[in-house]
């Protein structure tokens, strides 16, 4: 199971948790590099889905050990690593497709603080919900 407890602020969210989920239509930083204290942590930016929208400040992707996408192209152009990538402080070789993870595994070793930047892709999303829906079926039976 996950245990989830509200807190007051981004900042002591940010500061407690272990995975950090993004999911909003901002379009300044809510997420900064020194609330994240170098700990393990799994951060997934799904808000900043256009240009303009923002949720993590750049020094975030900079300093990520792996980053994650699900589409290079798509997410340099709107997602979060566009203002990391702008300002010099990302190189697009450091940029992993979630797709070449899938097929060739997970990079060792384990990097401690992971960003997935996902703008949405169409075709990906028609194979998780077709997924969703076999899982469903399946155990319903």
């Amino acid at each position: 199971g996950w245990d989830a407890e509200a807190r007051a602020s981004a900042k002591e969210a940010c500061e407690a948790a272990d995975i950090i989920l993004t999911v909003t239509p901002s379009r300044e930083a809510l997420v900064q590099l020194d609330w994240l204290g170098g700990r393990p942590l799994l951060l997934l930016a799904i808000g900043a889905d256009s240009a303009g929208k923002q949720e993590l400040e750049p020094s975030v992707c900079a300093a990520a050990d792996l980053v994650v996408v699900d589409s290079r192209l798509q997410c340099a152009e709107r997602g979060e690593i566009q203002y990391a990538l702008k300002a010099g402080s990302l190189d697009m070789e450091k940029v992993v497709e979630i797709g070449e993870i899938a097929r060739d595994g997970a990079p060792q070793p384990r990097p401690r603080l992971v960003v997935f930047d996902s703008t949405g892709v169409a075709v990906q999303d028609v194979k998780i919900a077709e997924l969703a829906l076999c899982e469903l079926t399946t155990s319903r039976l």
